[in-house]
């Protein structure tokens, strides 16, 4: 079983509109604010860890050598143009 982590309180200042929406969300989906918040932040947080790590394999790739070559460039915007 995962430990309960411990809550510390922060505070930030948001739009009116922002907490406005988020308080009508909230209540649609009969949860608080502080929930919503919470959601929010993990997927943030996995998110930017997402995007670290796929950068980090971009910046290992590269220092290895292992790039695309012209061609190959020209060949994948070709399939992008397609769509």
């Amino acid at each position: 079983m995962a430990k309960a982590q411990t809550s510390i309180s922060v505070s930030f200042r948001a739009g009116r509109m922002q907490v406005q929406q988020l308080d009508a969300l909230a209540k649609k989906q009969r949860r608080d604010r502080t929930q919503l918040i919470e959601e929010a932040i993990e997927q943030y947080l996995a998110l930017q860890k997402m995007h670290l790590a796929r950068i980090d394999e971009g910046i290992a790739a590269a220092d290895a050598g292992d790039l695309a070559t012209e061609e190959e460039v020209h060949a994948e915007f070709a399939q992008w143009r397609k769509r």
